[in-house]
């Protein structure tokens, strides 16, 4: 299989190597901190990084959208970036427990908000963008100059991983101080893939860095997850940590709750649930999910929209899906104060065929498209991943889109029974 087709832009910044001395591992604190931004990718490129820390034997935290974890230490925050001060009460917690690395998402809202003002990030990774927030930032360029913060507010002495696949990469690049590395499928990116693989049970390739190979073997699947993949790797050599080590965490790495989660449906068709909100994550989970499809199979999927958030996203995200999806199950996903007939009419917007069924319940949706499954077929599950509530008006009901799955499973293969 060859790259996914993507805009590109290159560093002419030259490759660089970063002496293991530089990040010290011994001694009671913390001396290094990874941020990690950018629309899509952040969850599981942290975990990812994670991972490949812990394989090193490095004591290390993550800091992001499903919460706090560290050895001895979970914690939900309810915030993709804790507000400044329990983000540095938890970093101090990292450091009092011997922890010597901490990865931490860091969303545009934090950054705008200056809630990582007073964290000197050692280094930061750049995912991608694309159009989310807009709610908030008002603007494409508003949400990019957020997302940019983290990388300009870095000294010469630290260190900036940029997608070069991204067509924002070459503004980054001109904006930092940082000594740079890029990647991607880029022909000049210093960290990419020579060759990959992927199937439904994972993805395997070799990527070449600055004077190394590395085989990797990754249980996760989507193409989205090829570049997820480099981010970590690029972010791990540049903090000096061995080939073997790298290929050990990526493979280690069996599930990010919430992204791309796999279940087997009553008659052995596959669920998957995603946290997936951005007509950008839709176009590449979905196109994705196509791919892996057995011929003949279908696709279906259930989405929803947040209301009081962005609502110029709605149609593109509608869309995106009705031109993957065999049917779509449109359900609420937090609607909050907004009435659930005015986001689905701007869903509605983006269709252009009669494949789709409105729902006013988000578990009735997701029965009836679980129902509608054959054997073979793949059904999306999206939005909600792992969050634990719906939020209707003021109220929060608890509920999770995994036990909800599941649940419905088990009683549909009671009906067959």
């Amino acid at each position: 299989m060859g790259p996914p087709t993507t805009d590109s832009t290159t560093s002419t910044t030259p490759s660089i190597s970063v002496r293991r001395s530089s990040f010290p591992r011994e001694g009671r604190r913390l001396t290094t901190v990874i941020g990690i931004t950018g629309t899509n990718g952040k969850t599981t490129t942290g975990f990812l990084l994670d991972a490949i820390l812990r394989a090193e034997g490095l004591g290390t935290g993550l800091i992001g959208t499903l919460g706090v974890s560290a050895p001895g230490l979970e914690a939900k925050t309810g915030l993709t970036t804790p507000d400044s001060l329990e983000l540095q009460r938890t970093l101090a917690l990292f450091a009092d427990g011997g922890l010597t690395h901490s990865v931490v998402e860091v969303s545009s809202h934090a950054l705008e908000l200056e809630r990582v003002a007073d964290v000197d990030f050692d280094l930061a990774v750049f995912t991608n963008f694309s159009q989310d927030h807009l709610d908030f930032h008002k603007s494409m360029d508003d949400y990019f100059r957020a997302k940019s913060k983290l990388f300009s507010s870095l000294s010469a002495d630290k260190l900036a991983i940029i997608n070069a696949d991204d067509p924002r990469a070459s503004e980054l690049l001109e904006l930092t101080s940082a000594q740079t590395v890029t990647y991607g499928f880029d022909g000049k990116a210093d960290v990419k893939f020579e060759e990959w693989g992927m199937s439904i049970d994972g993805i395997t390739g070799t990527i070449k860095c600055d004077r190394e190979t590395i085989h990797i073997s990754s249980p996760l699947i989507g193409s989205y997850n090829l570049h997820n993949i480099l981010a970590a790797v690029a972010a791990a050599q540049a903090l000096a940590i061995p080939a073997d080590s790298i290929a050990k965490g990526i493979s280690s790495l069996h599930l990010v709750p919430g992204r791309v989660e796999q279940m087997k449906s009553h008659n052995g068709a596959t669920i998957i649930v995603d946290y997936a909100h951005t007509p950008d994550a839709y176009q590449k989970l979905f196109s994705s999910l196509s791919v892996l499809l057995p011929r003949g199979r279908r696709l279906g999927v259930v989405f929803g929209c947040g209301g009081d958030k962005d609502r110029d996203k709605r149609p593109l995200m509608a869309a995106a899906a009705e031109s993957f999806a065999e049917h779509l199950f449109v359900a609420p996903d937090n609607p909050r104060s907004e009435p659930i007939d005015a986001i689905n009419k701007d869903i509605a917007a983006g269709f252009k065929k009669e494949s789709h069924t409105f729902f006013d319940d988000r578990a009735a949706a997701i029965r009836e498209a679980v129902a509608w499954l054959e054997p073979g077929d793949i059904l999306a599950v999206v939005g909600k991943g792992r969050e634990d509530c719906q939020i209707v008006g003021t109220e929060r009901t608890e509920y999770s889109e995994v036990e909800t799955v599941k649940q419905i499973v088990k009683e549909l293969a009671g009906d067959e029974n």
